[in-house]
Parts: C-alpha cells; structure tokens; sequence
C-alpha cells in the first residue's frame, strides 16, 4: 500500500488526560487500573506464490509477548483493528481458519474488526477473484458466531443487529467500540473489477449502521458521569489514506464518519481515541482539527494540508496507528484512573522481530 503521508507525529509514549475503563465482566469499578494490547495489519508473511503460508513465525512472536507475563505485563485484552492476510495475496477459506486459531491462541479475550484484506479486495486476481460479499458472509460465520469474544477467555459483547463484526464494550471509565470500517475507501466508489457495486449498496446500509453503533458508543458514555473517555477501533485510516495520490477514488468513504467523529469529540466533553491502520507507520498524534480532513470530493483533497500550527485542533482527539505489515510488533495502552493523564500508549517491540 501507499505510504504517502500527511502531518506525521510520532511519540514513543504518550499520557492524555481523560480516558477511562468499563469492562462488561466480571470488574465495573472506575478506580481500576489496567491495560490492553492493540495490533493490526498482520500477518502478512510468509507468502509463497501469492499464497499466505503458515505457520508465521513474527505473528507468533507478537502473540508469545502479549500472552507472557515478562512482555505483555498482564494484558486484560487485545484488539486486531483488521488485515489478517496481504493485499496481494489469496482470500482462500484457510487463512480465515487460521487466523480465527491464531486469536484462539490469545490467553485473554480478542476483540476483531474486519480490514479490506479479508474482503473488499478479494475480487482482485491476486487476491482469488473472490465475490467480496461472499467473502464478508464467510469472514461473518467464521470470526462472529455469537456475541462472545475470541481468545481463550471470552468475553461477552454488546453486538449490532445485521453487523456481528460490530462490538462495544465498557471498562472502568472508558467504552470501547469496534466499527466495520476497512480500508480501499470503505468499500466505496469502487468503478472497477469484478463484482462491482455501483450505487454502493453495501457501503451505504453499514456505513449507516456504523454511524448508528457509534451514536450508541458515546450515549452510553454520556448517560455514565463517571465514563470519562470513548476508544474506537477501525482498520481504516480516514485522515491520509484519502489524500494519497492514484487511490482511484472521487468521493470519500470517510466523510460521514469524519463529521460524527469531530462532533462528538467536540460535544461530549470526553476523551476520544481512535485506533486504525491501512497506511502501515505507526504514530500517535492529534490530526483532527475543525477543518482537516474535511474533503467529501478528491480535487479539494488533493490541496488539503494540517495545518504546521492550527489553532482548531480538536485537543480531546487522539489517533494511534498500528505497526504493520514487516514491522511486526504491538501497542500496550494502559488506563489508570487516578492518574491525571489516565492513558498511556507505550509501543512494544517484540525480541526476534525486526
């Protein structure tokens, strides 16, 4: 994928004031302290052929370290923000069982939201020519069969009706929610290939259920005062992957999710983190400002910029993206409530991995 980007901030560790934990388990209590893992866009190797082979050894580092006491410091979950296979690679039945093994393997509970990996961009001839909605069907019946999480402790979720991709979860002060928002523009505005969508049937009926699931994330959040912070998790990147050149799109797939996003990051008085991947270069950063990315339509893409000094950022917004693709390592978040900075992004990188 592209690598293009725009207005990178990386910091090694990260406090922001404001984020919280509310678990739907076995501890409610908002004093607690705890931490998770979150991960992305892996694996993508070994490949031989244009086949994903197994077993993939840097992945199998990556789960070791969460799962030991020593790396993972005792981790309460993980999320996978998506892409469990390459781009270019094959969409056959076996990567999906075996990934769904793989988060199996996880001592505590795995909360997966689908990338476009899996799905959106199996028509392609290296990737099988597969019917992306086929694919979405069997991706559904392997990974979210009911409302329990994956790994070896489940964990029960409050899923959406029609989208089980789709989760929230509360512990201490902070919900959690996992939207279906992957890459290749949300699986919008595709005009080419096999398996066309033109009128975005597909895109239009999630995209209005993920706006649906996240109005449901921050009233949960607001109806709670002692819920200071909402984390949402998607493999999409929709600040710059949209602004990359030869992407082939004119409209956004992002815009709606943009609008609600700043919204209620500017409304809910909460401390607001999203998760994402797709362009692969891990950072953490604050690009939201009352303007950027605003764009619905490419040219006025193009031209857009952050701002070298905004005065609108929209300070409550953090962004964390995933390690990706060869860089094969992982992000501990830990939540302190009585600390003043409450969340801390620590980047990890797992021995033996490059």
């Amino acid at each position: 994928m592209n690598k293009q980007l725009v207005g990178k901030c990386l910091l090694t560790a990260m406090s922001v004031a404001g984020v919280s934990n509310v678990y739907a388990d076995d501890n409610n209590s908002s004093n607690k302290k705890f931490a998770f893992a979150v991960i992305g866009d892996m694996p993508y190797n070994p490949v031989a052929a244009g086949v994903q082979v197994y077993p993939a050894p840097d992945y199998e580092r990556v789960i070791a370290d969460i799962n030991s006491p020593q790396g993972g410091d005792k981790v309460d979950f993980t999320v996978h923000i998506g892409d469990i296979k390459g781009g270019a690679t094959r969409c056959d039945n076996n990567v999906y069982t075996q990934n769904r093994t793989y988060f199996n393997s996880f001592k505590e509970p795995v909360i997966f939201t689908p990338g476009d990996n899996e799905w959106t961009d199996c028509h392609r001839a290296n990737n099988g020519s597969y019917d992306p909605i086929e694919r979405l069907a069997f991706l559904r019946s392997t990974f979210f069969p009911n409302n329990q999480s994956l790994g070896q402790r489940k964990r029960t979720l409050i899923k959406q009706a029609g989208y089980p991709e789709n989760s929230i979860w509360m512990e201490g002060p902070v919900v959690f929610v996992a939207l279906h928002q992957p890459g290749s523009n949300n699986n919008r505005n595709r005009t080419t290939g096999l398996f066309l969508d033109l009128t975005d049937a597909e895109y239009t009926a999630r995209n209005a259920a993920n706006m649906a699931f996240l109005n449901q994330a921050f009233a949960m959040a607001a109806a709670d005062n002692k819920i200071k912070g909402v984390a949402i998790f998607s493999q999409a990147n929709p600040f710059e992957r949209f602004l990359e050149p030869g992407q082939g799109y004119t409209t956004t797939g992002y815009a709606d999710f943009i609008a609600n996003l700043r919204s209620k990051a500017q409304t809910s008085g909460k401390r607001v983190i999203y998760f994402g991947g797709d362009t692969h270069y891990m950072r953490i950063d604050q690009p939201m400002t009352g303007t950027y990315p605003a764009c619905v339509t490419l040219n006025p893409c193009v031209a857009a910029a952050v701002p070298s000094s905004p005065t609108d950022r929209v300070n409550n917004f953090t962004r964390i993206e995933v390690f990706a693709q060869n860089d094969v390592h992982w992000i501990k978040v830990e939540v302190d409530s009585n600390d003043p900075g409450l969340f801390k992004f620590i980047p990890r990188r797992v021995p033996g991995n490059k």
